[in-house]
């Protein structure tokens, strides 16, 4: 169960890197707001990586005890 939520967490950071990366990238996105968009939903994605961050280190200092 930890390597499922070890890998949501690495693809959800991964996802709001490409995001992020996209709206710098993509000329078309310049002055719209698509790119508002797409950066929100980065910094949600951002967001919940750190929380699921948070909750393993949590469940893993509750194992070792």
């Amino acid at each position: 169960m930890k390597n499922n939520k070890v890998k949501r967490t690495i693809l959800m950071l991964l996802v709001a890197v490409i995001l992020f990366s996209a709206t710098m990238v993509i000329p078309a996105l310049q002055g719209s707001n698509w790119k508002v968009y797409m950066q929100g939903a980065a910094t949600g994605l951002i967001m919940a990586a750190i929380v699921s961050i948070i909750t393993l280190i949590i469940d893993n200092l509750k194992e070792s005890k």
